[in-house]
């Protein structure tokens, strides 16, 4: 896997160079520190896994995850990354519905988890030699995430070995990633855009990452400022935030800075721009698909409004909304289904035998055009999904778990709108039988103990009936207005 033979490349010729540094703490793992750890770890993990199967990470964004998620690769394993505050009842469901038959994971973690193999988050030793990666039978290897869903539940994505090589080549060429770039990443790894951004293009190109858990507003800004860092993808509300802050400064190392996760509003491009002197691109991909568009913003057809152009190995096409048919792209200009073929896209789906494309292009659900420069414009979506903080929420997902409560006849979960770039989870329930004791502190705890936070609705209301159509769906586009 080329991934892994970057890896002892950069191991073997800048041993000492940082690979990982912890953004909070100040910490650096070197290269030869950390394929020492991924070799390790690979090879303990390949004397209790066959080639293929499933193995879970369950780490916060530090070094451990991502000699983790290495060391599963090695071992010609599939890594299956879980937010580190995942409840009991989602690492559960988790396991049973991929077949993992190992884990990776804390003390705490490991213990609750019904698996064969149970193993500690690698330690990175400091000053290791370097151990020789052998990845058995790569091409078994590969990654499940977790999608969030379009207008069905979730579903586990799985994304072969070549499909990570291609998409960590495709990146470091689009947006120029190399071994003097210090990359800054508070996305979560466990999510496709944290992790083809914070580890597979960064470890491919030899940068640096720069690891923060969480988006913590000033560590952020002291790191663009003051950390050498090169290049930042974020989402639209961190840019938000960071163009509300009091006080000026410049980012004297920053050469790239690019939202996904959502469209970038005008005022916010602007204000930051205006701001800080940098002017943000845009990113397009799916969980599906990887990363599959970038925004230059130094080329001379470079358009804010847009997402970008196709990386290397990508095709975007356009089809009737109604009628989508590969054969048949509506012209340059003309909005429609965005459908998508690239060497990064997905397999199949887990523990689904229909096929996840039609005529080898993944329909996205989103709507949108392609300019006179091939630039893709997103103008709408035909999906459910909410963004929360630039985190994908299917509200059938979160209405599924409310449901199962006993005093719960229905309800609906719908976005509200904080800023131009942040939304909020509400959900709207009808009690059973009208009963007058469900209250919204009860389904608060009782939604706390089954979804990870940012799924938590943020306001719950308990009504008498919703809006529904003669069919009897309930119409959402009323409730959200």
């Amino acid at each position: 896997m080329e991934l892994l033979d970057r890896l002892t490349r950069h191991a073997k010729r800048a041993p000492g160079a940082p690979a990982v540094v912890d953004a909070a703490r100040g910490s650096v793992v070197t290269w030869a520190e950390l394929a020492s750890a991924v070799g390790a770890a690979g090879a303990a993990l390949a004397r209790e896994i066959e080639p293929g199967d499933v193995v879970l990470l369950v780490c916060p964004n530090d070094v451990r995850f991502t000699a983790a998620f290495l060391a599963v690769l090695a071992a010609g394993g599939r890594v299956f990354p879980l937010l580190p505050e995942s409840t009991q009842t989602e690492l559960t469901a988790a396991v049973e519905r991929s077949n993992a038959v190992a884990a990776f994971g804390t003390p705490e973690t490991l213990a609750s988890l019904d698996v064969r193999g149970k193993f500690i988050l690698p330690e990175i030793q400091a000053e290791a030699s370097t151990v020789r990666l052998v990845a058995r039978d790569a091409s078994r290897a590969g990654l499940l995430l977790q999608s969030s869903g379009t207008t069905g539940m979730p579903k586990i994505v799985f994304r072969d070995a070549a499909s990570l090589d291609a998409m960590a080549t495709a990146m470091a060429e689009a947006i120029g990633f190399g071994p003097s770039d210090r990359v800054l990443t508070c996305l979560p790894l466990c999510h496709s855009y944290g992790i083809e951004h914070g580890l597979l293009a960064p470890v491919y190109a030899g940068s640096a990452t720069h690891l923060s858990d969480g988006f913590d507003l000033n560590l952020v800004r002291a790191q663009l400022q003051d950390g050498g860092v090169t290049i930042f993808p974020g989402v639209p509300f961190m840019f938000e935030a960071l163009a509300r802050l009091e006080g000026g400064g410049r980012w004297p190392s920053s050469r790239a800075a690019y939202s996904a996760g959502g469209p970038l509003p005008p005022a916010v491009y602007e204000s930051f721009s205006d701001r800080f002197g940098v002017r943000v691109s845009q990113l397009y991909g799916a969980t599906e698909i990887g990363s599959v568009t970038y925004g230059d913003p130094l080329s001379d057809h470079f358009n804010p409004a847009g997402v970008g152009r196709p990386m290397r190995g990508v095709s975007i096409r356009i089809l009737d909304p109604v009628n989508p048919r590969v054969d048949r792209p509506l012209p340059c200009g003309a909005e429609g289904h965005v459908a998508i073929s690239a060497r990064s896209m997905l397999t199949r789906y887990v523990g689904d035998d229909a096929p996840p494309t039609v005529d080898g292009y993944f329909l996205t659900g989103d709507l949108g055009r392609l300019d006179a420069t091939g630039t893709l414009v997103i103008t709408g979506r035909t999906k459910l999904l909410i963004d929360v903080g630039g985190r994908k929420v299917n509200p059938l997902e979160v209405e599924a778990v409310l449901a199962e409560h006993p005093r719960v006849a229905r309800c609906v979960v719908v976005p509200v709108a904080v800023s131009d770039t942040v939304s909020r989870l509400k959900a709207l329930v009808i009690p059973r039988d009208g009963s007058a004791d469900v209250t919204p502190d009860d389904l608060r705890r009782f939604a706390r103990e089954r979804l990870v936070p940012y799924k938590v609705p943020r306001v719950f209301e308990v009504r008498p009936s919703l809006p529904l159509s003669p069919t009897g769906k309930v119409l959402r586009h009323l409730l959200a207005a």
